[in-house]
């Protein structure tokens, strides 16, 4: 995986999603990706997928919410991880499910 250090690094790609790492740009590069197995798809963000944006933090689930004694802040960790492709921190999550 080629990775901007400087920011004068060339990546070539045949694709480039320069979204960022919420829902979109992650499911836009991999629908691109399987659209077409054989391109060079690149995911352009501001730091590694895992700690930023909307998905890393679990706030792609703002509408659903935790219900005490209905649903738990394990159950909640779980669905969103399931949302979002497994493209999540699960720490914030439970956190914020626990919040």
């Amino acid at each position: 995986m080629d990775e901007v250090s400087d920011g004068l690094t060339q990546v070539d790609c045949d694709i480039l999603v320069i979204i960022g790492g919420g829902t979109d740009g992650p499911m836009a590069a991999l629908k691109a990706k399987r659209k077409n197995p054989d391109a060079n798809v690149v995911l352009l963000d501001k730091a590694n997928v895992k700690r930023s944006g909307a998905i890393c933090m679990g706030m792609d689930g703002l509408n659903n919410s935790v219900i005490p004694g209905y649903a738990t802040p394990e159950q909640y960790t779980k669905e969103i991880t399931i949302a979002n492709d497994g493209i999540c921190d699960q720490a914030a999550v439970y956190r914020y499910a626990e919040e």
